[in-house]
């Protein structure tokens, strides 16, 4: 398996930050399912977490090789892929600067029908933002156990009712008791972007246990009345690895039209 560690100075972010690229290398240890050019999946971290996370939890390398993928992970911190009112501007660097990068340093495939993007739980809302705010980029999505109801967790945010992220960071990132504005609500996104005929494919996967999983359930149902026509999987798990590491086969198997209920699981 190939993999490409590196630092580089990102222009929209005006600082160096970490990019793990993974190439589907031939090998005797894997029987691809997919053959021929690979296909790209951007897929990102969750809060706390770096461009490393997926590489240390998951069997991802595996799967790239199994899937003829290149899996570009990127790290956006504590960002939850904004451009924030006072910081750098992370859904900018995710969406037009690292494309290109990519495009440019690894020859990536840059038709929009083989590129992906995918992320759980911070991850899993900045890739359905990405995908919804441009719907010409991706050629499908797909959120696992994703914070799926910003504006709710801001709220509790700044209620004081939830202790990982602070009202002050809120407060970096969408300017000083400001709301979160439609463009940063993948709610009010899906219900938009229902009836563009172009919009991207997408799937949502959430565990029963998972503490975001009301909220998924509201964005579940915002999609299905709008008639965004995006695919709903869940089952019993818990806002962990276990749960991610398979959902993230299964989303693979959805970006490529393979059949949920008859492709295994490795």
């Amino acid at each position: 398996m190939g993999m490409f560690t590196g630092e580089f100075y990102a222009q929209s972010l005006r600082m160096t930050t970490q990019l793990k690229v993974i190439f589907p290398d031939p090998s005797n240890d894997a029987d691809p399912v997919v053959g021929g050019e690979p296909a790209a999946l951007y897929l990102l971290h969750g809060l706390g977490a770096n461009a490393g996370e997926w590489t240390r939890f998951s069997k991802i390398e595996y799967y790239a090789k199994k899937y003829n993928l290149i899996v570009v992970m990127p790290e956006v911190q504590r960002s939850f892929y904004l451009d924030a009112a006072c910081g750098p501007r992370f859904l900018t660097y995710i969406g037009e600067e690292l494309p290109e990068i990519c495009r440019t340093w690894f020859r990536m495939p840059g038709s929009r029908e083989k590129t992906f993007i995918a992320g759980e739980s911070m991850g899993g809302y900045g890739a359905v933002k990405c995908a919804l705010r441009r719907p010409k980029q991706y050629g499908a999505a797909a959120s696992l156990s994703g914070v799926l109801d910003f504006p709710r967790l801001i709220r509790d945010v700044r209620a004081g009712l939830w202790g990982d992220f602070s009202s002050r960071e809120a407060d970096a990132l969408l300017g000083p008791g400001a709301p979160v504005p439609p463009e940063e609500d993948v709610l009010a996104l899906v219900r938009k972007e229902a009836q563009d005929p172009d919009r991207p494919r997408m799937i949502q996967l959430c565990g029963t246990e998972d503490f975001l999983y009301a909220d998924n359930l509201r964005f579940k149902a915002a999609a299905e009345a709008a008639g965004y026509g995006h695919t709903y999987l869940e089952w019993p798990g818990e806002h962990a690895w276990p749960f991610w590491d398979v959902a993230i086969q299964r989303a693979i198997q959805f970006f490529y039209e393979l059949d949920l209920r008859s492709t295994p699981i490795y």
